[in-house]
């Protein structure tokens, strides 16, 4: 009788028919009540005539995409045939270790709405990588924490729940599919599994400029679409320097023209110049037209005015400095001030 699988384990190839026998063994040694799938991008060293061969004795199945290529892409679409609700993704090449497959399952079944087998969380390790390589991994893995709590955003095994992705529109890109989940569908509990990455033994590296190229790309969508922290400060200060120049122009007006005197007109100028960068900040570098008028504009007038006293309160403590650096901190400060109490307060999600 047959049994149903408890999982599917999803194997995105191209050109692994070196790798693939000695992977299909190792899974279904570590987890033999799993499916294989194997998502070949028409691989011209025979990766998927070698699976179909392997399918003859153990539980695998064979997609072959002739229009797409991609490991993102290749991921998603085995998630989508799969005939389970657990699905584990991995690469082909055994850098990823099947005997951990169980214990990934396992926290998805104990409650865990992804799991990842994660090299950078304490027991992780990785063999046999080069420092340039390490350093390369560390960079992608900073540039992509504002966007995910989890360590290893761009590991390449990890497990999750189908319904996971039900109700996100993803956008994938070159390799890195597990940040476009992380970062799109916001799981509230995420495990991270540590594991020892290994080197591939047979054939040759896919990850070149192409794919870095593509990361950064993936990097700045995401950023961008989801108005992520370091895209929120450009705009920020963008609409700060903005607001400068609103404010010289009213405050010429308000002396030149209005004839009031200067201390009074750089109030009147404070204000107004505070006013429309609350509204732009409001619209566009927040995006918070659900947050209360009248609230949100007294914290953000507050938070402004507390950006200012921080500014005079640094060139104060620095006065022994050349007034040119002190003030240089003191606008660094105080910006840093408004743009938290902006973040946490005047335009946070309630």
């Amino acid at each position: 009788m047959l049994v149903a699988a408890r999982a599917s384990v999803i194997v995105p190839t191209y050109n692994e028919a070196e790798n693939i026998e000695g992977l299909v063994r190792r899974v279904c040694a570590a987890m033999p009540d799993a499916e294989i799938l194997v998502i070949d991008d028409d691989s011209p060293d025979g990766t998927a005539e070698r699976a179909r061969e392997l399918a003859r004795n153990f539980p695998v199945r064979v997609i072959v995409r002739t229009e797409e290529r991609g490991l993102a892409t290749a991921a998603l679409r085995g998630i989508a045939e799969s005939s389970c609700d657990v699905c584990v993704v991995m690469d082909a090449d055994l850098s990823h270790p099947p005997e951990m497959i169980p214990e990934l399952v396992r926290a998805v079944e104990d409650g865990a709405d992804l799991a990842i087998g994660s090299r950078y969380v304490s027991g992780g390790d990785i063999d046999t990588w080069p420092m340039g390589r390490r350093l390369v991994s560390r960079t992608g893995t900073a540039l992509a924490r504002p966007l995910t709590s989890a360590l290893d955003p761009l590991a390449g095994f990890f497990c999750l729940r189908r319904g996971l992705l039900a109700a996100v529109t993803l956008k994938p890109r070159g390799f890195k599919i597990l940040l476009e989940i992380l970062a799109r569908t916001r799981p509230a509990r995420v495990m991270e599994i540590p594991i020892r990455f290994s080197d591939r033994e047979c054939g040759a590296s896919k990850f070149g400029s192409f794919e870095r190229r593509s990361f950064l790309r993936q990097l700045w969508t995401l950023y961008r679409d989801l108005n992520a922290w370091p895209w929120r400060l450009l705009k920020f200060l963008a609409t700060g320097a903005a607001g400068y120049v609103v404010h010289l122009a009213v405050l010429c007006a308000l002396v030149e023209v209005g004839g009031l005197a200067p201390m009074i007109a750089a109030v009147g100028a404070f204000s107004v110049a505070m006013t429309s960068n609350y509204a732009i900040n409001k619209q566009w570098t927040f995006r918070a037209g659900h947050v209360p008028l009248v609230r949100s504009y007294l914290v953000y007038a507050v938070g402004a005015i507390g950006g200012l006293a921080t500014q005079l309160g640094v060139m104060c403590l620095l006065a022994s400095l050349h007034y040119v650096l002190a003030a240089s901190l003191g606008i660094a400060a105080g910006t840093a001030f408004t743009f938290l109490t902006s973040h946490r307060w005047a335009f946070a999600k309630r």
